[in-house]
C-alpha cells in the first residue's frame, strides 16, 4: 500500500478571456462549457498537477512546485492537459497571458497540490488498461493505423475508489477554432463518466504523447475558422464517454507497492535555427502576402511577422523528465509534445508497465521523431513561431527524450 491523497481545485478564471491553442482564433471566451480545474494526485511524498489549460512554461510549474513542496521541488510534476479551449496561460508562449492569469493558474494548482497532500491515506493501487479505443488517429499520416491505449491507475481505500490516474495519448482538440467557450475539450467526459462510476473518487487526466495524434484531422485546420458539424460539444462528449468506458470496461490488474521510487533527470535539447537571410526572405514574403489574406491566415500571419521581427534569441531548451515507479509500474513525463512513436520507444525498453505523459513541467513545442523531418509539416517547420521559440528543435531531440527517460527509469530505486 502507498499513501495517496487527490484533490480538485476550480482555476477561477471567467470569461471573457482570451484563448490559447488556435493560431487563427483571436477573439476571447464568451462563456464556460464546463468548469476548468486543477487536479492533483499525491502518491507518497511525490505530486502530480493537471491544471486544464494548453500549456504551462517551466517556470510557472516551478513556482507551483515550490509552493508544493518548498522542501523537496522536484518531487512535484506540473502538466497542462493542452486542451485548446482553456484560456491563454503561458507569460511568453502561444497567444501570452497576462501576470494576473498566471498568478490564478498558479494559486489553483498550488492550492490543489496541497489539498492532495493533507489528504493522504494508505491506498491499495491496481491498474487497467484497453486497446481498441478507436480514437486516436495519425494527424500526420491518416494511412497508417494507431491504436494506443487509455490506462488508468486506481488508488483504492477501504474497498472504495479513492483516485484515479487517467492517460490517453489523444490531442484535446475536438472542438475547432470557432468554439469561444472554455472547455476541457473530451477530457471533462472522461472524468466524469469515471467519477460516476466511482463515486467519490477524484479522476486525474495527463495527456500522453499525442503530439501527432488528434481524432482526424491535419494540424494545418487550426488555421482556419469554419465551423465543421463534426468537431462540436457533442461529438466531445462522445469521445471522451468511449475512453473512459473503454478502460473502465477492462480488467484491473494489482500493483504490488509499498512506495514510490522517484529520479529525475535535466535534458537539453539543440535548437535547428535558420540563417538570417532566410529570416529575412520568408519576412518579406509574409509581409507581402498578409493584405490579401483570409482571417485565419491573416491572423497566422503576424503571428509569424512579430516572431521574424523578434529573432527570439537561444540554441538550446533546457528543462527536465521524471520517472515515478510503483512496483512494476514506471510513470515517464517529458516536457513539451513528443511524437507518439516516443512513448512507444520508451515503454519498449522499460520493464513492466510504462505510462509515459507528455506536456509536463514546461511545454516548448514539438518533438518529432527523427524520421519525421522529411515529411515538414507545422510541427516540424512552423510551430516554433507560435511557441516563440528560435527555431524548431533538430532532428535527434525526440531520441534524446528517449535515452534520458529510459536512464531515469534504470535509476529509480
Amino acid at each position: 500500500m502507498i499513501d495517496v491523497g487527490a484533490a480538485v481545485q476550480p482555476l477561477g478564471i471567467a470569461s471573457p478571456v482570451p484563448m490559447s491553442g488556435f493560431a487563427a482564433r483571436t477573439a476571447p471566451s464568451t462563456g464556460e462549457h464546463d468548469e476548468l480545474g486543477a487536479r492533483a494526485l499525491a502518491l507518497d511524498e511525490a505530486v502530480i498537477i493537471a491544471v486544464d489549460v494548453c500549456v504551462l512554461e517551466e517556470s510557472t510549474c516551478r513556482t507551483i512546485a515550490e509552493i508544493v513542496r518548498p522542501d523537496q521541488p522536484d518531487l512535484v510534476i506540473v502538466t497542462a492537459t493542452h486542451t485548446h479551449a482553456g484560456p491563454c496561460s503561458a507569460p511568453h508562449r502561444l497567444t501570452p497571458c497576462t501576470p494576473e492569469i498566471e498568478r490564478t493558474i498558479v494559486r489553483a494548482a498550488a492550492t490543489a497540490g496541497l489539498a492532495a497532500r493533507a489528504a493522504r491515506r494508505p491506498c491499495t493501487v491496481a491498474l487497467q488498461s484497453a486497446h481498441g479505443v478507436g480514437v486516436a488517429k495519425n494527424r500526420r499520416h491518416p494511412e497508417r493505423e494507431i491504436d494506443p491505449p487509455v490506462r488508468m491507475v486506481r488508488f483504492s481505500s477501504e474497498g472504495r475508489v479513492a483516485a484515479a490516474l487517467v492517460s490517453y495519448p489523444c490531442h484535446p482538440v475536438v472542438l475547432d477554432g470557432t468554439n469561444q467557450l472554455l472547455s476541457s475539450d473530451y477530457i471533462d467526459a472522461v472524468r466524469r463518466r469515471i467519477e460516476l462510476e466511482h463515486p467519490g473518487a477524484v479522476a486525474v487526466f495527463t495527456t500522453g504523447c499525442a503530439g501527432d495524434v488528434n481524432t482526424g484531422h491535419r494540424a494545418e485546420a487550426s488555421y482556419r475558422l469554419e465551423g465543421s458539424s463534426t468537431r462540436t460539444f457533442a461529438e466531445a462528449d462522445r469521445v471522451g464517454t468511449a475512453i473512459a468506458e473503454a478502460v473502465l470496461s477492462s480488467t484491473p490488474t494489482p500493483v504490488e507497492s509499498d512506495g514510490i521510487g522517484f529520479r529525475s533527470r535535466p535534458v537539453t535539447l539543440d535548437f535547428n535555427l535558420l540563417t538570417g537571410q532566410q529570416n529575412d526572405t520568408d519576412l518579406a514574403a509574409w509581409i507581402a502576402e498578409r493584405p490579401a489574406a483570409e482571417v485565419g491566415r491573416a491572423a497566422l500571419l503576424d503571428i509569424w511577422i512579430r516572431w521574424a521581427r523578434l529573432r527570439p534569441e537561444g540554441t538550446a531548451w533546457r528543462g527536465r523528465i521524471s520517472a515515478l515507479r510503483l512496483g512494476g509500474l514506471t510513470i515517464v513525463t517529458l516536457p513539451g509534445e513528443p511524437f507518439l512513436d516516443v512513448a512507444d520507444s520508451i515503454e519498449a525498453q522499460v520493464e513492466g508497465t510504462c505510462l509515459v505523459l507528455g506536456y509536463a513541467d514546461g511545454c516548448p513545442g514539438y518533438v518529432p521523431t527523427a524520421g519525421e523531418y522529411r515529411h515538414g509539416g507545422y510541427e516540424v517547420e512552423d510551430a516554433h513561431r507560435y511557441y516563440g521559440m528560435p527555431g524548431p528543435f533538430a532532428a535527434g531531440s525526440a531520441e534524446t527524450l528517449v535515452e534520458e527517460a529510459v536512464a531515469a527509469c534504470r535509476a529509480v530505486v
